[in-house]
Formats: C-alpha cells, sequence, structure tokens
C-alpha cells in the first residue's frame, strides 16, 4: 500500500447562509490550505492536518452540508509542483508582510504599551505562519530575523 502525500477536502454547503462558508474558509486558510476549486483544498499528509481537515469536515456536515476527506498517494507532477509553487507564495507574502511589520515598528518612536502590543501581535503572527509553513519558505528566516531585532530594541530600552 502506497503511503499518503496529500489530504484533499472537498465539500458543499446550503446556499442559504454564508456564516458556514466564511467559517470553513477561516478554517482552512488557518491551516495554509491550497484552494482547488471553490469546494475543494489540499494540504500535505499529517496526522495533525488529517485530525483538523476531518474537524472541519464534520463541522461542514453538522451544518447541512457534504464533506469529504481523500488521503491522496500520487498527484501529477506538474499538478504538485503547482500546489507546491502557491503554497510557498503564500506563506512567503505572509511572512513579508511580518517583516515589512517589524521594520515599520522598529522605526517608529516607542509608546511602551502600544509598542509592547504590537511586538505580541507581530510574535503571535510568525507563529502562525510557521505552522501553516508546509513546504520551509524562504522568506522565513528574514521574517524571524526582523521580529527578533524588534525583540532586542524591547529589552535594550
Amino acid at each position: 500500500m502506497t503511503t499518503a502525500r496529500w489530504l484533499v477536502l472537498t465539500w458543499r454547503l446550503p446556499a442559504a447562509s454564508s456564516t458556514p462558508r466564511v467559517a470553513t474558509w477561516r478554517n482552512l486558510q488557518r491551516l495554509g490550505a491550497v484552494t482547488l476549486t471553490p469546494g475543494a483544498v489540499v494540504v500535505p499528509y499529517n496526522e495533525h492536518l488529517l485530525e483538523q481537515l476531518e474537524w472541519i469536515a464534520e463541522d461542514i456536515v453538522q451544518r447541512g452540508g457534504d464533506a469529504y476527506v481523500l488521503p491522496v498517494t500520487e498527484l501529477r507532477e506538474a499538478d504538485e509542483q503547482e500546489i507546491l509553487r502557491r503554497m510557498r507564495k503564500e506563506r512567503n507574502d505572509e511572512y513579508g508582510q511580518l517583516q515589512h511589520a517589524a521594520e515599520d515598528l522598529a522605526r517608529r518612536p516607542r509608546e511602551r504599551n502600544q509598542f509592547v502590543r504590537e511586538l505580541a501581535v507581530l510574535r503571535r503572527g510568525l507563529a502562525r505562519a510557521v505552522e501553516r509553513d508546509h513546504v520551509g519558505s524562504t522568506r522565513r528566516a528574514a521574517a524571524e530575523r526582523a521580529i527578533m531585532l524588534v525583540q532586542q530594541r524591547q529589552k535594550n530600552g
């Protein structure tokens, strides 16, 4: 038996309300899922993501929809490369935004409480980005460095 390399979630929700659709979309974004079609996403296979997708699928079913989590053992090489490219781009964009926000925070005059709050937001954002980074994006190190420099500035007063 070949091991799964990918997980695909396919779903359909009733058209009556946009709330379940938005909740589903946010949950999938939090996982770093790549949209294949309006009702299907893909993530790399691992036990944590399998559990999360099953939870999302159950939520969709409880909201009156249909959902299936499908392990995929193989994709066409071109499709796999496109999915990986999109994952890298999304994370690189996210890391770039964090880096720019950290650099902006480092340049601004500090009001202590505001600075501490904004630094905490950057740290949480970085932790979430790392959690979604299934492909080792190239901009991660630069974002981490920029946030670390801001943290050092905070410690140095």
